[in-house]
């Protein structure tokens, strides 16, 4: 499936790209040949490119952005540039397969309309590397694709005390170390440290993939020091409005009010902004202090759940479980 004819917008316009014109992708990425190119008003400078493929039914494309040109959402307006030439040339479905630790590729298919209607993809990424794969659909409309989760207004969350922000690659040995704590893993859901790699994957991609999917939202808590623990709301059910808070801090921090704080924080972001309308949080029947936690952030008992969580061993644990109400 390939484009067939130029398109004009009143940025660039998109044309078949000449049969000598490689795309160079830099150190990190091998050269490719697109079948389309945006170039500027004047015809003259090339600032994007457009690769297709696919089969019965199904079009699929790559897409490339000059680096000058990167930061004014280039990628997608190629993308919704040329999906109406491969509708009527007979596509049921246009496909992108974005490698998952290119954030700003994923986001570009989402500003375009595509929806993330699969899980992660081993390999299926035009890197050869694990794909988040979006797909468009002739009458989806012209985007951008609504996001269950919104990014946090300003990048964080903050009282003055505690700030909150999105988990990055930069975070991978903190967090490890943080999660290898027995102290701070034995309150898990599944009571385990986790591996090394597992650690990397969740600050280099996992945890962003997953906020973009709409899945849960990780962020650090940083009291200006650095990273001190985590907080989470998982398992987001937005048709329902329902969403579970999570939170850990490191030992020496404890006792200052943080997690009362974080949990404050994004309370107020899952109600205002994600527009859910019931909180729920899970604690082990003896952990009081996290149970105290949620008292002080207005959460209500409102029963135990017998085997709640699993153990490594023996029988599973209690759980007390706690809500909160958008109206309370």
């Amino acid at each position: 499936m390939h484009f067939f004819e130029p398109v004009a917008t009143t940025a660039f316009t998109l044309r078949p790209a000449p049969e000598d014109f490689k795309v160079d992708c830099g150190p990190d990425g091998a050269p490719f040949r697109p079948d389309a190119v945006a170039v500027d008003p004047a015809g003259e400078a090339v600032w994007g490119a457009l690769a297709f493929g696919g089969d019965e039914g199904i079009a699929t494309a790559r897409y490339w952005v000059a680096p000058e040109r990167r930061g004014a959402r280039l990628a997608a307006r190629m993308l919704k540039a040329a999906a109406p030439g491969l509708f009527a040339a007979g596509a049921k479905r246009f496909e992108v397969r974005p490698p998952v630790r290119d954030q700003a590729a994923i986001r570009a298919a989402l500003r375009a309309g595509f929806r993330p209607d699969g899980g992660v993809s081993r390999g299926a990424a035009w890197d050869g590397t694990e794909a988040m794969v979006l797909g468009l659909l002739p009458n989806d409309g012209p985007g951008p694709t609504p996001r269950v989760l919104p990014d946090l207004p300003g990048g964080m969350l903050s009282d003055d005390t505690v700030s909150l922000r999105p988990l990055v690659p930069g975070d991978f040995e903190a967090h490890l170390r943080h999660r290898s704590s027995p102290d701070v893993y034995a309150g898990a859901a599944l009571p385990l440290p986790p591996s090394a790699q597992e650690a990397r994957e969740i600050c280099e991609w996992r945890a962003a993939v997953d906020w973009l999917r709409g899945r849960s939202a990780l962020m650090v808590i940083d009291d200006g020091t650095g990273y001190q623990g985590t907080i989470g709301l998982y398992d987001v059910a937005r048709v329902v409005g329902t969403g579970m808070i999570g939170y850990d801090l490191s030992a020496a921090v404890r006792g200052r009010g943080y997690a009362t704080r974080a949990v404050r924080l994004v309370r107020s972001w899952a109600f205002r902004e994600v527009g859910l309308d019931r909180l729920w949080a899970g604690t082990d029947v003896h952990n009081a202090a996290s149970q105290a936690v949620l008292r002080r952030a207005g959460f209500r008992l409102e029963g135990v759940e017998r085997g709640g969580l699993p153990t490594i061993s023996g029988p599973r644990r209690d759980t007390l479980l706690w809500a909160l109400l958008s109206s309370d």
